[in-house]
């Protein structure tokens, strides 16, 4: 009798049927040659909370998910029991162990802690990033898919124009292709059952009839909407224009009974022309205090018209027969909750926690308020800088609509340049993750470049299992995380070095010359620079060793923390005038990013280069006074 991998479906969808593929892919990836029989089931119920079970049964494992998208998280979990390791997006984090036997004693039972777990596409992308991306988030649990834009555009031309450098030629990407890619992106996410949530940013231009896919500025906009729509463009300083000539920064006049239901029909149409999407994001313009200063549009707070609109949507989705979840932002002028209006139905809506000007130094769970909630005045409105602060007016808004909510965050997008050792920010991160019971949300959508392996995958260990286990402490997924990428032998090593030089980099983890310099954080920061050039003069041997000597996944855990340490020799002296001012700052700074483009032929799968030097620019903007 010929020995083989049978695995038995309870029920073919195509979910199911994936996980059925993926298991036995994997296990004949290991060489297993034994006789082996496995039964995957759903549960009839379906929940949408994620749990699994895995145990032996009759002589053969049983994998029962809660609904077919945890099937394949059963599945993944039995892999990991076996060996597997998926350290980082891509095929450079996979690890396949030989096996020529399965232990007949596994039995699991795990249930998530958080019901939204989502990944939203930011940066520079190509679609292989996001592809990869996806791959590795269902390997991991995350159970959703979060697509800006109707294309995201913006995102993809951000990589295939390689504008930020000069040494990748520039690739074509227009609209058709950009079609292409989201056509393809959502084939992946739905083949792992995740959910697809797609717009967000977009619909005060689809309302205008104008195209609304990114940030850029464009001089003849008035010329592409219809001489009556000129009027629906929001009133400041006397004048209706396009907010400075960008588009999709441009707030409506929220008072004009025509401008809502444009809008909600615009969203209407959407819905009914992508039954694909599990969630549809509606916000309003991006930017802030920017918007209608109308004898009209003064009478009332921008998050009463938006609930207006809000009701009037959820009238028109449900008069079509739609079921679409709608996520709603709280975000910058938004943070301030409606003085009248209130939204009906409730169980249409998920309220989306945006505290985009907040810290990342400390944690929701570590702060406490300092200035309150700040005055409402329309156009001249300070926001939060304090987490706690922040939740604040999380707080004002769940007084008003109970249903689900996540906290929509950027730990992943721009804070995680402040400091490349990461501990800082992995531990806050950490932190926010367990706390979001606290502030009754249901989840977490991390806005985020799709690349954040560089110098590891730290970041995104913490986000998948705190999301997926919030019991979990830092420091076992710190351990975990380490010794799978780097080798339980060697795991401490690293821990201790990136420890320490992320304690180090914390007086100048955000910005110290804002509002005014802080001398003492400067003064700090001087001294333990030198201290960290000692650290990193000791610990590049030990690296560059390990990196010569190692191969698959772990051999490139070696090499991408080797170029981390060739940077820090170059981004080190570039701080350092940062912090003292001097005017070779933009110089340095620019030894970091001819370093960082001559490299990212090696270093794209694992670093946003593109998005990377944004963010370091800032610095040199800082210490230039241009901020």
């Amino acid at each position: 009798m010929s020995k083989k991998i049978e695995v038995v479906k309870e029920i073919s969808v195509p979910v199911i049927d994936f996980a059925a593929k993926e298991l036995k892919k994997y296990l004949r990836k290991s060489g297993y040659k034994g006789n082996i029989r496995f039964i995957l089931s759903c549960d009839a119920k379906n929940s949408e909370m994620d749990s699994f079970s895995i145990k032996w049964q009759d002589k053969q494992y049983i994998i029962k998910g809660s609904n077919p998208k945890s099937v394949l998280f059963g599945v993944y979990r039995f892999l990991h029991e076996l060996g597997f390791r998926w350290l980082r997006p891509g095929n450079r984090g996979e690890i396949v162990p030989k096996i020529s036997k399965i232990p007949r004693n596994i039995s699991i039972r795990e249930r998530a802690s958080y019901k939204y777990r989502t990944l939203c596409i930011e940066g520079a992308t190509s679609i292989q990033h996001a592809i990869d991306l996806i791959d590795w988030a269902a390997k991991n649990y995350m159970n959703g898919y979060f697509i800006q834009f109707d294309y995201g555009t913006h995102f993809f031309k951000r990589w295939y124009s390689h504008s930020d450098n000069p040494h990748l030629k520039p690739e074509k990407f227009d609209i058709e292709d950009a079609r292409k890619a989201v056509d393809t992106i959502a084939k992946e996410v739905r083949k792992r059952g995740m959910r697809l949530e797609k717009m967000g940013h977009g619909w005060t231009c689809r309302a205008l009839g104008i195209e609304g896919e990114g940030w850029d500025t464009t001089q003849d906009a008035m010329n592409l909407i219809p001489e009556e729509k000129k009027q629906w463009l929001a009133m400041i300083d006397g004048k209706r224009q396009f907010f400075k000539n960008v588009p999709l920064n441009t707030n409506l006049c929220y008072s004009n009974p025509a401008v809502r239901s444009a809008i909600a029909d615009a969203i209407v149409d959407y819905a009914k022309q992508h039954p694909e999407v599990d969630a549809i994001h509606f916000w309003l313009a991006d930017g802030s205090n920017n918007n209608c200063e109308c004898e009209n549009c003064q009478n009332e707070r921008v998050s009463d018209f938006y609930v207006k609109i809000l009701n009037e949507l959820d009238e028109k989705l449900t008069a079509e027969g739609l079921k679409t979840k709608i996520v709603f932002l709280i975000y910058v002028d938004l943070l301030w909750q409606p003085e009248k209006e209130k939204i009906k139905n409730q169980d249409r809506f998920i309220i989306m926690f945006a505290p985009i000007t907040r810290s990342y130094i400390q944690s929701f769970a570590d702060t406490k308020p300092e200035e309150g909630i700040k005055p409402y005045v329309k156009n001249k409105l300070e926001f939060p800088k304090n987490a706690a602060d922040n939740v604040l007016y999380l707080k004002k808004w769940q007084e008003i609509f109970n249903g689900e909510g996540v906290d929509f965050d950027y730990h992943l997008i721009w804070a995680c340049y402040y400091d490349l050792s990461h501990f800082t920010l992995g531990s806050v991160l950490h932190k926010d993750i367990k706390y979001l019971k606290n502030m009754g949300l249901d989840g977490f959508i991390s806005c985020q470049n799709q690349r954040t392996s560089f110098p590891t995958n730290f970041l995104m260990e913490i986000l998948a299992k705190t999301l997926w286990n919030k019991n979990l402490s830092f420091n076992y997924i710190v351990n975990q995380s380490f010794s799978n990428a780097f080798g339980k032998k060697d795991a401490k090593y690293v821990i201790g070095f990136l420890k320490k030089v992320s304690e180090l980099w914390k007086p100048f983890f955000e910005p110290v010359f804002i509002p005014k310099p802080d001398e003492a954080r400067i003064k700090k920061g001087i001294e333990n620079i030198e201290k960290m050039k000692k650290a990193c003069d000791r610990f590049k041997p030990f690296v560059e060793k390990r990196a010569k000597n190692n191969k698959g996944a772990i051999g490139w855990s070696w090499k991408y923390l080797y170029f981390y340490l060739q940077m820090l020799e170059l981004m080190l002296p570039a701080y350092l005038s940062y912090l003292k001012r001097l005017p070779d700052c933009e110089q340095k700074f620019d030894k970091i990013f001819e370093f960082v483009r001559k490299n990212e032929k090696i270093l794209h799968p694992a670093l946003d280069v593109s998005t990377f030097i944004k963010v370091l620019q800032w610095r040199i903007n800082e210490a230039k006074g241009l901020l």
